[in-house]
């Protein structure tokens, strides 16, 4: 197996003694990779752990031997916040969750097919925001909640189309739930840490019974919510939205002979966690890119300037941008990559979990081995991209002015078998947002000057740590 601290591995705690102190996955194995290099492996509680730290480690789990490495572990937070292992992010790799991820895509591709309802459903929201904007009247104020209601009411339409939305009794608190979820430091690091020890669901421990709580009341909301869709749902109608699209292949399982597998993977408890995951990934991620891209925008104002010059020459005063305007504004998706590779909203992806006996960087990994790819790493290693700390979206166009989209060590969503469902549909919506926003405006630091924190807080994502600014509107 690759290297690792053998000698000073423990009963039952493994080499959990051999993490340096630190938040981040970076913090805490920097020792480990000083010592042992770009590949080790490590037990941690009860389990067989392999770290992935440079690009060539990360791109053979994830793309070049995808198969082998495409299980997800038997983290009992993983089981009870899906009830079971009946999602698309957290699932093991099957039936069940091949057929509900082509489901899941194949809905999100009609969505985005069809560019008309897409700029709609995302101006509306879109124009909300810059209104909120310019309510501030260039005070002092925090973007974070409006960006996330906006980008929520985005996916509900797609999720649930016009039967939730911010009107809705219930969406402030499936907002807060989630929220937490992605945001409390303190719970996910202990949950983390009790994930590596089995024996732990068994135990009355806080952060697992917290957990419970909130995926119980999570799932009574969205139970609540299809016992709606349903009432609503007519088959002979066009489908509208990725709930509708599950209840029509429900509908078409329990018709058909002999598709008692079918219509087991279409239960309930598949359908809302589908729900979930296009509800709280999709909404959570992009607004956070989003937060990060005001955060580094205000730290350069050059590029701002630059941005709305291209604006104004490719698009004019007198029209908002659309989709059409992609390909002129190299600029705004330039920004948008970077910010993804430097704000690292996913720092790691999330475990991997090897199907098989394998290799990796010419070592063995048995099956039933926990791999955690350190995609932060390798945004930020020298050897990749030159000077990896500084914010220089430039680095992502060529000497054609296009926009370079085939770097294979830019990974923000994952790669391979599990390369995240949703990547089509954020990319779409940050550059929606992205580009109305710097059409009207222009981000300052706070009133008193004090710029954003870039160092970023790790929570179940990375994001930056609250922060105030002020909006100036563009004449």
């Amino acid at each position: 197996m690759p290297p690792g601290p053998r000698l000073t591995s423990l009963p039952f705690v493994g080499n959990l003694l051999s993490f340096d102190d630190g938040q981040s996955l970076r913090d805490s194995t920097r020792s480990l990779k000083k010592r042992y290099g770009n590949v080790y492996s490590l037990k941690v509680g009860s389990f067989k752990t392999v770290i992935a730290e440079d690009a060539a480690s990360v791109k053979e789990v994830l793309v070049k031997k995808s198969a082998d490495y495409a299980g997800r572990p038997p983290f009992h937070s993983f089981m009870m916040s899906t009830l079971g292992g009946k999602d698309i992010a957290f699932g093991n790799y099957g039936p069940a969750w091949k057929f509900h991820r082509k489901l899941f895509m194949t809905a999100v591709r009609k969505y985005i097919s069809d560019q008309k309802l897409v700029e709609e459903r995302i101006s509306e929201q879109a124009k909300r925001l810059l209104q909120y904007f310019e309510d501030q009247k260039g005070k002092d104020f925090d973007p974070s909640q409006m960006l996330m209601e906006s980008v929520a009411n985005v996916i509900c339409r797609i999720t649930f189309g016009k039967l939730f939305d911010s009107s809705h009794p219930d969406f402030q608190e499936l907002l807060e739930i989630n929220n937490r979820a992605f945001t409390d430091t303190e719970l996910n690091s202990q949950v983390l840490m009790l994930d590596n020890f089995p024996i732990a669901k068994y135990l009355p421990f806080k952060a697992y019974q917290t957990e419970k709580e909130m995926t119980d009341r999570l799932f009574e909301i969205l139970r609540n919510q299809l016992r709606e869709q349903e009432k609503a749902f007519d088959p002979e109608a066009e489908i509208e939205s990725l709930t509708g699209s599950l209840l029509k292949e429900k509908l078409v399982a329990q018709n058909e002979v002999g598709t008692e597998e079918k219509a087991a993977i279409l239960s309930d408890d598949y359908i809302i966690n589908t729900m979930e995951d296009m509800f709280s990934a999709g909404y959570e991620t992009t607004s956070t890119t989003l937060r990060w891209a005001i955060a580094y925008l205000v730290h350069n104002p050059d590029c701002q300037t630059e941005i709305q010059n291209q604006l104004d020459e490719e698009v004019g005063r007198d029209r908002m941008p659309g989709l059409d305007d992609r390909p002129s504004l190299p600029l705004v998706q330039a920004t948008i990559m970077e910010t993804l590779r430097l704000g690292n909203v996913a720092e790691t992806a999330l475990p991997h979990y090897t199907l098989k006996d394998t290799t990796l960087a010419g070592y063995r990994v048995p099956k039933d081995t926990v791999v955690v790819p350190n995609l932060m790493a390798v945004h930020m290693d020298p050897s990749c991209w030159e000077d990896p700390t500084k914010f220089n979206p430039h680095r992502h166009i060529d000497g054609d002015g296009q926009v370079i989209t085939n770097s294979g060590n830019f990974l923000p969503f994952s790669a391979g078998r599990r390369v995240c469902a949703g990547e089509a549909l954020a990319k779409v919506e940050l550059f929606f947002f992205l580009s109305w926003m710097l059409h009207k405006f222009t981000f300052l630091p706070q009133e008193n000057g004090v710029l954003p924190d870039l160092k970023g807080v790790d929570g179940f994502t990375r994001f930056p740590a609250p922060y105030n600014i002020r909006v100036k509107k563009r004449k």
